[in-house]
């Protein structure tokens, strides 16, 4: 479906540009969670950098809906399906960057990293899914392949999945302190709507518009 639609934006400048904009905006948002996980497990992070880089990825979200309306007021009969499917790609991809500041805020709520052992394994491999599927995310948007887009689907379902059944346990964890037990249920909230947003972006290789966001249709 995602082939059909954008085969031949390549060919256009605009919206090449558009398209090349956004790979690089999810290799930003990537990086941008990478660096807020590393301020929350192990204050080794930068949270200025963080800052930087999502106002750097909402003027890229401006510029890209600025192209996309400069084409389609060219030509307003032509490749609406597209520009909405592009649209609504960049939006998730924005929202990404606002969790990764969210991230940040939860270091801040606690007043330092978040190491307990009970729930260190289960962050570790959370955050080692999120970030593999960044980069297949990615791959799968500039490649349009549905078989890496439908991969970080099943992935990043596993962590929102996780996310509930651990937020179950530290709401009955009589071993944190309330700062330690908010910052926890922040930290599992904020992953599993990273998840849910990569997710979405996995879904427009896979799914036509009206179902973004849903499961793919298998046989």
């Amino acid at each position: 479906m995602f082939k059909g639609l954008f085969s031949w934006w390549k060919e256009d400048i605009l919206l090449k540009s558009a398209l090349d904009q956004s790979a690089h905006a999810i290799e930003t948002a990537g990086r941008m969670f990478s660096l807020a996980m590393a301020v929350v497990t192990s204050g080794t992070g930068n949270e200025k950098i963080v800052y930087d880089m999502d106002k750097e990825l909402n003027s890229g979200q401006i510029d890209i809906r600025k192209k996309v309306l400069e084409h389609l007021a060219v030509r307003p009969a032509q490749d609406v399906t597209s520009s909405l499917v592009l649209i609504t790609v960049i939006i998730d991809i924005e929202r990404v960057g606002d969790l990764a500041k969210n991230l940040v805020e939860v270091f801040q709520i606690n007043h330092g990293v978040l190491t307990k052992p009970a729930y260190s394994q289960d962050i570790e491999a959370m955050q080692e899914k999120l970030e593999n599927s960044f980069t297949a995310v990615r791959e799968a948007f500039t490649g349009c392949s549905e078989a890496k887009a439908v991969r970080v689907m099943d992935d990043c379902t596993w962590v929102s999945n996780r996310c509930d059944i651990i937020l179950q346990g530290v709401a009955g964890d009589e071993d944190l302190l309330v700062r330690e037990a908010v910052a926890y249920t922040l930290l599992f909230r904020h992953l599993k709507r990273i998840s849910g947003h990569i997710r979405n972006v996995a879904s427009s290789v896979v799914n036509p518009f009206h179902k973004l966001g849903y499961k793919p249709d298998r046989d």
